[in-house]
This record gives C-alpha cells, sequence and structure tokens, in this order.
C-alpha cells in the first residue's frame, strides 16, 4: 500500500510539475510573441526596402559612372560633370547611409536572435530535468505488479478506470515530453543557424560600407578639383546662367499665355451658357399663366467648377482627373536617366550668393534618347527656344506636362498620345561633351508642380 501511494504521488507530483512547467513555457512564449511578433514583421519589412533601396542605389550610382565617362573623354571640366558628379555624391552617401540602416536592423535581429536561442536553452534545460526524473522513477517503478496493485487497491470499478487512464496518460506526457525535447532542439539548431547567417550579412555590409566610404571621400576630392576649375570661368558660367534664365523666362511667358488663353476661353463659354440659360428660363416664365415677376439672375445660375481654369468637357475631365489620381505612379518622360537639377529654389553649385531656381527638373540621360509622353493627353503647341531648343506641351484635362530641350519632334499640334508614346528626340550638345539633358515642367491650371511628386519612385 505504501508502494502504491508512494507511486500515486510521485506520479502526480511529476505530471503536475511537468503541466505547470510547460503552461509557464507557453505562457512565457505567448506574451514574447505579443510582444515581438509584430516586431519581427516590421524588421523584416524595413529589410525588404532597405535591401530594395541599397540596390536601386547601387544602379543609380552605376548609371551616373556612365555618364559621367561619357562627358569625360575630351578630359574638359564643365558645369555638366559637376552636375553628374554630385548625383553620383548624393547617391553615395545615401547608399552609405542605407547600409548603416541595414546593419543597425542586422544587429537588432542578431540580438533578439540570441535571446531567442538563450531562451529556448533554458527551456531544453528544464524539459532534460524533468524528463530525467520521469525515466528514473520509471525505471523504480517498472515491474508491471506495482502498476497492477495501484490500480486493483481502488474502492469500485470506477475508481481503478480512473487509475488506469492515469497511468495512460503519464505515458502520454512522457512520449509528449520527449516530443518538446526534440521539436525545441530543432528550434535551437535553427536559430543558432539563422544567427550564423545573420552575423557573415552584418560583416559583409561593415565591408560594403568601408569601400563605399572610401569611395565617396575620392569622390569629394574630386568635386573639389572640379569646383576650384570651375570657379575660374565664373564669367563664362554666369553669362551661361543669364541666357538660361532669359529662356526660362520665355517659357513660362508662352506657358502663362496658353493657360491666359484658355481661361479667356472658358470664361467666354461660361458666360455664353449663363446667357441662354437666362434666356431659356425667361421664355419659360413667359408660357406660363401665374409668372413671377421677379426674373432669376445670372448669378443663381449653376456655373461649372471654379477650381479649373479649363473650359473641359466629359472626356477631358476623366483624363484629369485620372492623372491627378496617378501621382507618384507616372512613368518617367525617359527609358533611363538622373535628375541631376531639381524642382525649386537653390544654390548654384559654383557661383557664391547665386541662386537657380527651376520650374521643373533637368533629367541627365545617353545621347540618342527619346522623350516619351508621361499619360494621355493632345499636343497643344510646339515651341522652339533658343537655349532651350524644341519644346512640347501637352494638355491632360487641366494638367499640362512640357518636354524642353528636344532636338526633333515626332507628334503634331492636336494630335492625341498615349502614355509612354515616343514624342521626339533629346537634344545633344556636340560643344559639350554631347551633354544630353531633358526638361521636364508639369503645370495643375497655373501652379506650377514639383515633378518628382508625380513620377514613379524608379526609371
Amino acid at each position: 500500500m505504501f508502494i502504491v501511494c508512494s507511486f500515486v504521488f510521485e506520479i502526480s507530483g511529476l505530471i503536475f510539475k511537468f503541466i505547470f512547467i510547460n503552461m509557464l513555457t507557453s505562457f512565457k512564449y505567448i506574451i514574447y510573441l505579443l510582444l515581438f511578433v509584430s516586431t519581427i514583421s516590421l524588421q523584416a519589412q524595413t529589410r525588404s526596402e532597405l535591401e530594395k533601396k541599397h540596390k536601386k542605389t547601387q544602379e543609380e550610382i552605376k548609371y551616373t559612372n556612365k555618364l559621367l565617362k561619357q562627358t569625360q573623354r575630351d578630359k574638359k571640366i564643365s558645369m555638366n560633370q559637376l552636375m553628374i558628379l554630385n548625383k553620383k555624391i548624393n547617391a553615395r552617401q545615401e547608399l552609405v547611409k542605407t547600409i548603416s540602416s541595414e546593419v543597425e536592423t542586422l544587429d537588432s535581429k542578431i540580438n533578439e536572435n540570441q535571446q531567442n536561442i538563450n531562451n529556448l536553452e533554458k527551456n531544453l534545460k528544464h524539459l532534460k530535468q524533468n524528463y530525467a526524473k520521469m525515466i528514473i522513477f520509471a525505471y523504480k517503478t517498472r515491474t508491471s505488479y506495482d502498476k497492477l496493485m495501484f490500480i486493483l487497491s481502488a474502492k469500485d470499478f470506477n475508481n481503478a478506470y480512473r487509475r488506469l487512464k492515469y497511468l495512460q496518460q503519464y505515458a502520454d506526457f512522457r512520449k509528449k515530453q520527449m516530443e518538446a525535447i526534440v521539436n525545441t532542439k530543432q528550434d535551437l539548431s535553427q536559430k543558432v543557424n539563422d544567427l550564423q547567417t545573420k552575423k557573415i550579412d552584418k560583416e559583409n555590409l561593415l565591408n560594403e560600407e568601408k569601400q563605399e566610404t572610401k569611395q565617396l571621400t575620392s569622390e569629394k576630392t574630386e568635386q573639389a578639383i572640379m569646383l576650384k576649375s570651375l570657379k575660374s570661368k565664373e564669367k563664362e558660367l554666369a553669362k551661361k546662367l543669364a541666357q538660361q534664365k532669359l529662356a526660362d523666362q520665355k517659357l513660362k511667358n508662352i506657358i502663362s499665355d496658353l493657360i491666359a488663353e484658355e481661361i479667356k476661353k472658358a470664361e467666354i463659354a461660361r458666360k455664353e451658357k449663363a446667357l441662354k440659360e437666362k434666356i431659356r428660363k425667361e421664355k419659360e416664365l413667359k408660357n406660363k399663366t401665374n409668372v413671377e415677376t421677379n426674373i432669376e439672375k445670372p448669378e443663381n445660375i449653376v456655373k461649372p467648377k471654379v477650381n479649373s481654369v479649363f473650359d473641359l468637357t466629359p472626356a477631358e475631365q476623366i483624363v484629369s482627373d485620372k492623372f491627378e489620381a496617378n501621382k507618384g505612379k507616372l512613368p518617367w518622360p525617359i527609358e533611363r536617366g538622373v535628375i541631376t537639377s531639381t524642382y525649386g529654389e537653390h544654390d548654384h553649385p559654383v557661383l557664391k550668393g547665386i541662386k537657380i531656381k527651376n520650374d521643373g527638373v533637368y533629367i541627365s540621360t545617353t545621347q540618342g534618347s527619346v522623350a516619351r509622353a508621361i499619360f494621355d493627353g493632345v499636343i497643344s503647341k510646339i515651341i522652339s527656344i533658343p537655349g532651350k531648343n524644341k519644346t512640347i506641351i501637352i494638355r491632360h484635362g487641366d494638367f499640362l506636362t512640357v518636354y524642353s530641350n528636344l532636338r526633333e519632334v515626332s507628334v503634331n499640334v492636336g494630335e492625341k498620345v498615349k502614355t509612354k508614346q515616343k514624342i521626339g528626340i533629346i537634344f545633344s550638345d556636340s560643344e559639350d561633351e554631347n551633354k544630353t539633358i531633358l526638361e521636364l515642367q508639369i503645370w495643375h491650371g497655373t501652379a506650377k508642380q514639383n515633378p518628382e511628386y508625380w513620377l514613379s519612385g524608379s526609371n
């Protein structure tokens, strides 16, 4: 009877301890998962985004290198070279920053993995200790006689049945504990391998960061040499800047005149519509028997939307709405290129105290590149401006896109064009290392827009 009681208490203690430990472990892992699952997901997403940005910046640097090689054939330092080099330096700085962010993300994941490994090792240790105790006890009570006595000593049949089930559950617990040990070992092994992979990734990134930083230092030295050389040509640069400003102003005036013309047409159309509506209402009132003497005034007549400077047809309104809906997703006006001069006002890269104000962006590309429409529209104007060569203006409802510095055009005024359709070939300046730059402007009515906000993130 003493053996039976000892057996019962020992089994009960082990099973309870096993359940309690597993409940604590499960609860601990549930809390751990709740705290870290969102962080893991965000980190994974961040790492993925960083890797994409890393690759994209590397491609941009590779392309700017190609552009620089083309402009350095005659070893003559020019503003175009400096602009491309500045772009490459900015891209290189962004790459170093991205690599640094990747390293920080990996550090966080390495620490997290190490914590997981520590927790798994502790859990495995507890499982092994408990399993060892169960094995020892099973060895001490290995005879069938003790188990049989434990069952037969029951008060009644129901109690005996419960004791039998109790023994079966004990055997199941041993089996599950063994499975838990095996699974924990597998998880631990996977986490250790993952940790090693991440440490190797980190080491590779640190080496790359070191190389890129070294390259950045070399490029900044080259930039300083270029700046020194170009500063000796300040008068020539100031003259070119003045010519560019005149060309910019002429184009701006043409666009303003075009918009004013459209506004005038829209205003005439609105007045005609209001007059027709007034005449129609007067006739309706005269034909009625009980006519009120006060005729509705024209200002009460419903007018078209005042937020649009153009008088849009339903089809044009659809195009305009679609253009606006695609903000940030519009294709680039060339197949491949880099923005070397951004929208808005900024310092001249060489001339101190001088500001440059761009109504659009300047995109450097390779010789012979083709310009293309960034959205469906109608060719509104084709003009030639000294300093900007040929310029095409495309209307997309109440939006305008302007493509300047074209050598030749392949469309006509009034022609409908589709997204990415070829509209001309970009001019290459043979006197300036075949510098090939397309200027893109976007206007919403009379309001200038920053094209970078409208174009997709890559080209």
